[in-house]
This record gives structure tokens, sequence and C-alpha cells, in this order.
């Protein structure tokens, strides 16, 4: 596997960043926090859609990047000649994660899971096998010779994967235990033989007690049928009696129904004759007042036109009234206009000279702020030139007190003969600054003082001269607005005044007599009580025809209802019914009951006694079914405890095998590096089964911390390296070509980092890629090529 190019946006702290990975030793060189690591971490997230040992979705987005922004890793590689492409993808506010594959351009796998399965299954490696075969960082090197024996072990073990088969080591025997106290438990739930043996003779005698309670059921069954055949009789009979009895009680209902039927019409014919009787006589009375009605419509519509006159003449009359008031406002009106007008007089004028002040006062602020910024600038100067003064006085009397064997205050050299030099020097300094330039900066000060209570004094006064204009300014406006609004007022009542006119005009064509309207007023009051007499009897009579029609029916339905009762009459006297035949035959099918309950209560008590002993056989036989079930139970946890000895023992086998291989396989591979880097001087690192380490001089073996601290660092390199390749070797992924390490230099000096370049020059044929990341730009020269972040 050859790295070709990695592409990342949004990722981490970079927003946009390309690197092509060359071949050969390549150093990837920058200050920390330049985001070196951050490279080979977006690698093994490109493949494995993880970090080394935490989550992404915390901290995979770029902190400058919005909840819209993509983040994508994008990386190029090559493997067995054949170019692959991955890319992933994170999207929206929860980091929608997907992920793409393609070979030779052509999209084989999508899906985050999906691609990360078929990483591993080309590789050959996960994750952890991934990052332990190809990255090395400084501290984990030189853990290798400095922890202790049994942290080293630990370590190693890891890296080669060994610790998960430690892991399930632990799991078969914990498992075992588990299995040999389930087996235990069992052991006392389980049925005796003699508990067997009583159970089994339990049952064999409840089924012949079963067998003579099925005899008896059978008898009293046959018993019982016969009573219910008998049953069967004596309900028909029944049913005649009942069906007789039902009929005659439902003749004699019908006929008592008619009978009240009949009396009720008879109640509403009388009832019907006595109002058709009263109905003529307010016939006769209606007819002697019917002139009345066409007298009493005339007076009504002559007292409707009387309404309508008078309506006329109290319109007219406001309409007048009204007129009259807008007159009055309308001269109020037009006197108080004419003195608005007078009082706008000279607006336009006011308007200019307020703009014009107020322009001026800003003016004059504006210069005001000038003089502040020169007052206090003056002032500043003053201050420094004062400080200047006081310093070089706290100098004098400093000197003086210390007497002519002091040093200068400027060189620090002695004084002597220069000491009265010295004091009039920095008199003079004193006095010239008194002299040229805190006077004149007092006069500036002065003159600038001076100017400034000028212009406050003009802009108090224009202040007051503004706010006196404004004042006149928004009464005028005020009674600008008071002058609009009656001038619209005064077109209002003119409008109105016209349209009153007209309407007069139109209503002086009507003429209206009180006099008039009371008479006829009294002489409807008189005639309206008899009018609504009249239309109460015309309300009467309108059931007049209604009244005669339900008579006639009334006396035609009682004649049909007398002769529907003597033919019911006929029928229920020929119904043959005899009520003490009737009580008879329920009595004795009352007692036939009885007997029937009494024999089904006897067969109910055989059936429960059966059902009983059934019960009992079936509690007895399950007890027996389980425990056969649970001996079966307690045979398949033996076999797998058998099972779980026999893959222990495998397991066991298996790592004497691998330590065995991975020991001397590490040995070999060091060894032939360490020779080639030390150029002979060491033929040989021994690594024990216990992964202690030993390195041969001169054909003896001495433990690895005997040796310097450069050949220490030269031996945990070969050490990782060999670690690396037997890694590889052993997950089967011949096809990586490449390796990373982490700042393996340190802080070693400079001779220490040529012979750990030198050592990484003598391998680099094994690998076509070597990265070598550092934050010492220092050391940028002695590689043949640089990534500079």
């Amino acid at each position: 596997m050859i790295l070709c190019k990695l592409c990342l946006e949004n990722f981490k702290r970079y927003v946009k960043f390309e690197i092509d990975f060359e071949e050969g030793l390549v150093g990837i060189i920058g200050k920390n926090g330049s985001g070196k690591s951050t490279i080979f971490e977006a690698i093994l997230f490109a493949l494995y859609g993880e970090f080394k040992d935490r989550g992404y979705k915390e901290i995979v987005r770029n902190a400058n990047a919005s909840t819209k922004d993509v983040v994508v890793v994008e990386l190029l590689f090559e493997f067995d000649s054949i170019e692959y492409r991955v890319v992933r993808e994170f999207r929206g506010k929860a980091l929608t994660a997907n992920a793409k594959l393609y070979k030779n351009g052509e999209l084989i796998t999508s899906g985050a899971k999906e691609v990360t399965a078929s990483i591993i299954k080309l590789t050959k490696m996960n994750k952890e096998a991934f990052l332990h075969t190809l990255f090395a960082s400084q501290k984990e090197l030189t853990s290798l010779s400095n922890s202790k024996p049994e942290d080293r072990k630990r370590m190693i073990r890891k890296l080669l994967g060994l610790e998960k088969i430690d892991y399930i080591e632990k799991e078969l025997i914990e498992k075992s235990r588990e299995l040999k106290r389930e087996i235990s438990a069992f052991a006392e739930v389980l049925l005796s033989k003699e508990e067997k043996e009583l159970k089994k003779e339990q049952i064999k005698q409840n089924l012949e007690a079963k067998k003579e309670l099925n005899k008896a059921s059978v008898i009293q069954g046959k018993e019982l049928d016969s009573i219910k055949l008998k049953e069967i009789d004596i309900k028909k009979e029944l049913e005649v009696f009942n069906k007789t009895k039902e009929q005659k009680q439902k003749l004699f209902g019908e006929l008592e129904l008619l009978k009240n039927s009949i009396n009720s019409s008879l109640q509403n014919q009388s009832k019907l004759s006595k109002e058709l009787e009263d109905l003529d006589n307010k016939q006769k009375e209606y007819k002697a007042l019917e002139p009345i009605k066409q007298q009493y419509e005339e007076l009504q519509q002559k007292l409707k036109e009387q309404t309508q006159l008078k309506e006329y003449h109290l319109k007219k009359e406001g309409l007048l009234k009204e007129q009259e008031s807008l007159r009055e406002q309308y001269k109020k009106i037009k006197k108080d206009l004419a003195q608005l007008e007078k009082e706008c007089e000279g607006y336009e004028e006011l308007s200019n000279k307020l703009k014009q002040i107020n322009t001026y006062i800003n003016q004059s602020k504006s210069t005001y702020q000038e003089i502040q910024t020169k007052e206090k600038e003056v002032n500043s100067k003053l201050f420094a030139e004062q400080r200047v003064i006081n310093d070089t006085t706290a100098k004098i009397e400093n000197i003086q007190a210390l007497g002519r064997e002091s040093s200068c205050p400027t060189c620090t050299r002695p004084l002597l003969e220069e000491y009265d030099n010295v004091i009039n020097s920095l008199n003079g300094i004193i006095k010239h600054i008194q002299d040229e330039k805190i006077t004149k900066l007092k006069l500036e000060l002065k003159i600038v003082e001076e100017s400034r209570k000028e212009w406050e004094n003009s802009i108090q006064t224009q202040e007051k001269e503004q706010i006196e204009l404004s004042n006149k300014n928004t009464l005028m406006l005020s009674k600008q607005k008071d002058l609009q609004e009656l001038s619209i007022h005064l077109q209002t009542i003119e409008q109105k005044g016209k349209i009153n006119n007209d309407e007069l005009a139109k209503l002086e064509q009507y003429k209206y007599d009180e006099n008039i309207h009371k008479a006829l007023e009294n002489s409807f009051n008189t005639l309206q009580p008899k009018y609504e007499t009249l239309k109460s009897l015309e309300t009467m009579l309108k059931r007049y025809i209604n009244v005669k029609q339900e008579l006639e029916n009334t006396v035609k339905q009682v004649v049909s209802l007398n002769e529907n009762y003597d033919k019911k009459e006929i029928d229920y006297k020929q119904i043959d019914y005899n009520e003490k035949n009737h009580q008879n035959k329920q009595k004795e099918f009352d007692e036939h009951i009885i007997k029937k309950d009494e024999k089904t209560a006897q067969l109910n008590k055989l059936n429960v006694d059966i059902a009983t002993l059934e019960g009992e056989i079936k509690t007895v036989q399950a007890s027996l079914d389980n425990d056969d079930k649970q001996l079966a139970k307690v045979q398949t946890k033996k076999d797998d405890l058998i099972d779980y000895d026999k893959i222990k023992i495998s397991l066991s086998e298996f790592k004497t095998k691998l330590n065995s291989k991975v020991a001397p396989r590490i040995s070999d591979i060091a060894s032939s590096m360490y020779a080639q880097i030390t150029k002979g001087k060491y033929q040989h690192i021994e690594v024990s089964n216990d992964f202690d380490f030993f390195i041969y001089d001169e054909g003896k073996k001495y433990p690895i911390e005997r040796f310097s601290g450069g050949e220490i660092d030269l031996a945990n390199l070969v050490l990782r390296i060999a670690i690396s390749k037997t890694l590889n070797e052993l997950s089967g992924s011949s096809q990586i070509g490449f390796l990373a390490f982490d700042e393996v230099f340190g802080s070693q000096d400079e001779a220490r980092r040529m012979e750990i370049l030198e050592a990484f020059h003598t391998i680099k044929e094994q690998y076509r890629q070597i990265f070598l990341i550092s934050h010492e730009m220092e050391i940028k020269e002695m590689f043949e090529r640089v990534v500079e972040l």
C-alpha cells in the first residue's frame, strides 16, 4: 500500500488542504500545532472512519465552519498496482456520515460501514492492526527498553494482538467456573431414584381410580339423558297451554282498549257538537259588526298621511334652527381666520433665522471642541516638561546626598572633579526648560483658555436666542395648523348650509294641521275596540268548517269501533283454556327439573373427581418430564465444559507456538537491520520469549541497558520496525509499503539525529515510503524530500 494524495475540507484545523505523498525518506516538518499529526489522523480517518482513541463528531468539523459546510476527507492510494480513492463526508448539524470507495475511478462501495469493511478486507488489517503496524512515536520507541519487564511485555503483546487471546482465555476460565456452579445447582433440584418410583406408582393408582369413576359417569349420563327426553315432552305440552293463555289475554286486552276508545270518541263527539253550536252564534255576531271593517281601514290610511306630514313639519323646523346655528358659526370662523392670518405673518423669515442660528451654533461648537483639544495638548506638554524638571531635581538631590564619590546618573562612572559640573549641568537643564519651554507654554495656555471662555459665552448667548426662536416657531406652526383646520371647517359649514336650503325648498309644499290630526286619532281610538272584536271573531270562525268535518268523522269512528268490539268479543268467548290443568302441568315440569338438576349435580361431581385425578396425574408426570429435561440440560452443560477445556488447551498450545515463532522472527529482522546500521559492529539482537532484549558484543550477550543512549535508540528503532514487519507477516498484508514515525528524534543532539537518519537511509530500500514527523525545523536539510507545514 502506497499513499498518493490527501485532500481535506473543513477537517479539524484545515479549511482547505492538499498534500501529494512522494516516495523515499520524507520529512514532514512544522511547529507544534501546525497540523503535522492531523495529516496521519486524517489518513486513519479516511480508511476506517475513526480516530486513534476517541470519537469524531465533537472535533471533526473545523471551528470556523458552519453547520451547512460539508466536512470532506479524501485519500488516494495504490494497492497491488491498483489505484483506490476513498472519500468520507459529513453533512448537517448532526454530522451525518457517508463514504464512497473507488477502484481505478469506478465506484465499488458506498456507505460508511460498508467502505470500512471493504478497506479491512483489502488490507487484511483492522484499525488497531493498521496503527500498530505502520505508526510509531518516540514514546513508544523509548518504552521498548525503558519500561519494566511486565509493562514492556504487555505493550508488545498488545502490538502483536496477543492480549485478545489472553482475554479469550480469561473469559473461558470464567465460563467454566460458571458452568461448574450451574451443574452443582442442578444436582440439588433433580429427583432421586426412590422419588421417581413413588411418583410412577402414584400415577398407576390414579389411573385405576379414574377408570372406576368413568364407569359410574357413563351410568349416570344415561339416566340423565332419559330424564331430559321426558322433560322435552312435558315442555311441549306446557308451550301449548302458554300459547292459549297468551292468546286469550291478548284478546282481552284488545277488548279493553276498544272499550276505552269508544268512550273517548263519545266524549269528543259531545265536545265538538257544543263547539259547533257556539260557532253558529259567533257567526251571527260577526255579520252584525262586518260594516266597521271598511270604516276602520279608511281612518288608518288617513292617520298614516297625517303622521308623514308631521314628520316633514318637524324636519323643517329642525333645519331652520340648524341654519341659524350655522350662520352664527360662519361669522365667528371668518373673524377667527382673519386674526390667525395676521398672527402667522413673518413665518418664513422666522424659520430662516432659526436655520441660520442652528448652523452658527454647530460651527461654534466645532471650533470650541478644537480649542478644548488644543488646551489638553498644551496642558499635556506642560505636565511632561514639569515631570522632566521634577526628575532632574530628584537627580540633583540624590547626587548631593551621595557626595562627590557618587556615580553619574547617566554614564554610571564616579563623578569626583566632575561633581560641580554635573550639578551645574542639571540645574542648567532645569533653567532652560523653565525659561524656554514652560513660560511659552503657560502663555500659550492662557491665550487658549481666554479663547475657550469667549467661545463658551458666545455659544450660551446663541443657544438662548435659539430657544426663543424655536418657541416662537413652534407657536406659529400650531397657529398655522389651527388656520388650516378652521378653513376646512368653514367649507364644511358652507356645504351644510347649501344642502339645508335645498331640503327646505322641497319641504315648502307640505302643510300640517295638528287639530285635524288629533280629531282623526280620537275617531280611530273609538272604533278600534270594535274592530279588534271583529278580527277575533274572524279568527274563531276559521275553525267552523274543520269542527264540522271533525264531528262527522267522530260519529263514523264510534260506529266502526262498536262493530269491531262485537267481533273481538265473539273470538274471546270461543277460546278453550283451563287454568287448573295448566297449573298442574307446570307443577309436574318443576318437579322434573329438580330431579334433572340432582342427577346433573351427581354427574358433575364425578367429572370433577375425574378432572382432579387427571390434574394429579399431569402434575406428577410433569415433574418426571421436567426432571428428564433438567438431566438433559445438565448433560449439555457438561458437554460445554468439556469443549471449553479443549479450547483452553488449544489456545495455550497456539500461544506457545506463536511465541516460539514471533520472538525469533523479531530477533532475525532486528539483528539484520542493526548489523547493517552499525556496519557490523553488533551482529545480533536477541528477543526472549518474555520479550527481554539482549545485544551481542564480540560474541557475548548483554542486556540492552548496558549500552550507550545512541546505541539503545537505534536498537529501539530496529526493534519497532521488526515488530511492524512481523505484524505485517502475521496479518498476511504483504502489500503495505510505508511506515510513519512521529517525533522519533526527541531531544537528541545532532550526532544522534544523524545516526537515526542514517539508520532510516539504510532500511529505506525495504519500504517505498518512510515518513518522519518532527517539529525540529533545523533537521529539514537532512531529508531527501520535505513537506513543510
